[in-house]
């Protein structure tokens, strides 16, 4: 048997010689992709399988077969496709307020996503005075503080001061409850609102990006917990002097 697969080896013609090369590199992209040497967002994947198409195509030259020919210049245009799309995404440009916002609010998004998230927003010049959330009434917005500061107030005292990259509103994001504390700019600032609503339909078509908001909320969190632990306690020992 062994005699008979090594004829056969060395019995193919060019052609045949060339459709096992596009075989194995049909095969090899796709163990490469499952075993996560190679990403389905970069170039290589792709690249392999034009290089697979293209050469299973030039095998059928020998023994034309045209639904395998169908197939195979299928494979080359979704290839171009994909090719094309990655250079033009390589080549978008975010203002560096929208790429701020992107690396705050989802760091690993690539920039084609980043864009699609960002037109779901919008940037506002608010006046001091703005109020982003009050407390006990549902949040509408995701904000995120591009310049300027703001006050958290709970029951009329207030607890801190947040300033540029802070959000606001992540708390209470995916739950939709009633904001927990009333935040106001207290200068003019400038501001990134998204609704909730819609990043939340985002998040949902994209499951890697609400891991990835995830870990930057916890982050967050963790600062204005901290901030807010000290001014309590600032207060509460200034009301215990008096």
């Amino acid at each position: 048997m062994l005699n008979n697969l090594g004829a056969w080896f060395w019995g193919m013609g060019v052609y045949d010689v060339i459709g096992v090369i596009g075989v194995i590199f049909y095969v090899g992209a796709y163990l490469a992709l499952q075993l996560g040497l190679l990403r389905g967002d970069g170039y290589s994947y792709p690249i392999l399988n034009l290089i697979a198409s293209g050469s299973v195509l030039i095998s059928l030259l020998r023994d034309f077969n045209p639904f395998s020919a169908t197939i195979e210049t299928c494979w080359i245009v979704i290839s171009l496709i994909g090719i094309t799309r990655l250079f033009i995404v390589h080549r978008i440009a975010l203002s560096d307020e929208q790429a701020e916002v992107a690396r705050r609010i989802v760091p690993s998004l690539k920039k084609d996503r980043a864009r699609r998230l960002l037109k779901l927003g919008r940037f506002v010049d608010a006046p001091e005075g703005f109020v982003l959330t009050e407390m006990g009434k549902p949040v509408q917005d995701l904000a995120m503080v591009m310049e300027g500061y703001c006050s958290i107030d709970r029951g009329g005292l207030h607890i801190g001061t947040i300033s540029v990259g802070a959000l606001v509103g992540e708390l209470t994001f995916a739950t939709g409850a009633p904001a927990t504390a009333t935040v106001r700019t207290t200068a003019p600032a400038r501001l990134f609102l998204i609704d909730r609503k819609a990043l939340l339909a985002f998040m949902a078509r994209n499951p890697d990006a609400m891991a990835d908001m995830e870990r930057s909320v916890a982050g967050d969190l963790r600062l204005k917990l901290t901030q807010t632990t000290t001014r309590l306690s600032t207060v509460m020992g200034e009301r215990e002097v008096s």
